[in-house]
């Protein structure tokens, strides 16, 4: 996020990036932490993992990729925009965040249709579940997003030897081929999943208003329905949303910088996008540290866990209370 034109914010990044990235840090390794012990139950039970629960565990193992560099990120801004690890794990670094972001967005869209299936075709549903599509699936979606996001590992993202993380300094043609692969991710990797995921909550909220014999089993769908409706598409909302739409305007703005078209008369606004593209950089890593929730309302191994967590905290609070009383 460095130009030519002197209307720097480093002393902005340095300040936000470190304390938003380990604050992310702790928190996605608390919550993902307890996502493995439960996940590990459920595989240690049944000896299998359904349809639902496996793009879970993929969505738990894309999220914990970001966590895991993000000490690395907050590192680099605490040295002082300063990079010891080479250009090959800059660029890790790099390709780890979208690839993290855009195979997110797609579990997030496999959790919807599963859940659309399971209200709107249950027999459909079923079948999937039964069968070894989710494996399939996971594949097919680690494969296109890795491939998608190859172009990156390509892309300059340096502005010295032993800088990183940081747009090239007035290279307008490196910024040209940004906004290229920026115009495509942005249709395939945010528009398309987030009108599939609109799609399916609106036929899904249908399903939910129609009346049915089974009051009991449509209030039940209608609350897991419900909380994943709200929860996917709040993260879009709170996290994909305002980053999609920053980076492309940040990126705009850059190219007329390195053009010399907007450095001396709107240093204001370029400051003010710059920041506002470092704020939506943060909401977008944030993803990583949210999926635990999601976890939570959908998952019904989940809320049984937790369940049994605070049965056990009751009977133990209540058996000392007796033994107390008795003594």
């Amino acid at each position: 996020m460095n130009s030519s034109c002197n209307c720097s914010i480093d002393d902005f990044k340095r300040s936000v990036f470190p304390t938003v990235y380990l604050m992310i840090f702790i928190l996605g390794i608390a919550g993902h932490t307890v996502s493995i012990y439960v996940f590990f139950r459920v595989w240690k039970k049944k000896r299998s993992l359904t349809s639902i629960n496996l793009f879970m565990v993929n969505l738990l193992v894309s999220d914990l990729m970001q966590v895991c560099s993000l000490p690395f990120r907050a590192f680099y801004f605490l040295s002082n925009s300063h990079w010891p690890f080479g250009s090959v794990a800059c660029r890790l670094i790099f390709y780890v965040f979208y690839l993290n972001m855009y195979s997110s967005i797609y579990f997030l869209v496999a959790l919807n249709i599963m859940r659309y299936l399971a209200l709107v075709h249950p027999y459909r549903f079923l079948r999937l579940q039964n069968c070894c599509s989710g494996p399939l699936v996971c594949c097919l979606i680690w494969l296109f997003v890795a491939l998608a996001s190859s172009p990156l590992l390509l892309a300059s993202t340096k502005t010295g030897a032993e800088k990183c993380l940081e747009l090239t300094s007035g290279n307008a043609t490196a910024i040209k081929t940004l906004i290229i692969i920026n115009d495509t991710t942005l249709a395939v990797g945010f528009v398309l999943p987030l009108a599939i995921i609109l799609w399916c909550s609106v036929f899904v909220v249908y399903r939910l208003l129609m009346p049915s014999p089974a009051q009991r089993t449509v209030r039940t769908s209608r609350k897991k329905a419900c909380a994943l409706v709200i929860i996917s598409l709040g993260f879009y909302l709170i996290c994909f949303l305002p980053y999609h739409i920053l980076r492309t305007l940040f990126l705009h703005a850059e190219l007329d910088v390195a053009n010399n078209k907007e450095c001396e008369n709107s240093c204001q606004f370029i400051q003010w996008i710059r920041k506002a593209a470092v704020v939506s950089l943060c909401l977008g890593t944030a993803n990583s540290c949210l999926d635990p929730i999601l976890f939570f309302f959908v998952g019904e191994n989940f809320r049984t866990f937790f369940a049994k967590i605070q049965t056990v905290s009751k009977c133990s609070f209540l058996f000392h209370f007796i033994h107390k009383w008795k003594c």
